[in-house]
């Protein structure tokens, strides 16, 4: 075995080891109504929330939707990385994320199983590695921004690994 290969294959399990109590932790919060109560919701989440490996706020409003995924790289970081992607509607990603969390049943990272399948299904684009935001206003706050002259919002955050 290469030393890269080893080095990959032994941060894989460390990975899969961290997140095997998230893997049974899971969490779902969802909001609907006019922006403002929306982004108050959001950022009344716990700041446990964004000190996971990985989390997502999916967001829909009139005619428009935006996801977005929060990466850390291991637990702990002080940096991470944030995929965004956005069209016209969510159509069934919430549901389709959920199914796949369901389906895991705990058994692997729910982080790398949702990636997987919005890698399969979605074109994320990923931005350079910045400071990971300390509270969800912070992480969540500039997205709902966007979505300040729309009547109505939906926004999903999903709270992974």
């Amino acid at each position: 075995m290469t030393q890269n290969l080893q080095i990959e294959t032994e941060s894989t399990q460390v990975h899969a080891k961290a997140c095997a109590p998230s893997a049974w932790d899971c969490q779902t919060h969802t909001f609907y109504g006019s922006p403002e109560k929306v982004t108050a919701h959001l950022a009344g989440l716990p700041e446990s929330l964004v000190q996971r490996r990985v989390y997502m706020l999916m967001v829909q409003g009139e005619g428009r939707a935006e996801a977005r995924v929060f990466e850390r790289f291991s637990f702990g970081d002080a940096e991470g990385t944030v995929a965004a992607w956005g069209d016209e509607s969510l159509g069934d990603m919430v549901t389709q994320l959920t199914d796949v969390l369901v389906a895991n049943k705990g058994v692997h990272c729910p982080g790398e199983q949702v990636r997987a399948t919005l890698d399969e299904t979605h074109d994320f684009s990923v931005g350079a590695p910045e400071p990971a935001p300390k509270t969800a206003a912070e992480a969540f706050g500039p997205v709902m921004e966007q979505f300040k002259d729309h009547r109505f919002v939906q926004a999903s955050v999903m709270v992974l690994c």
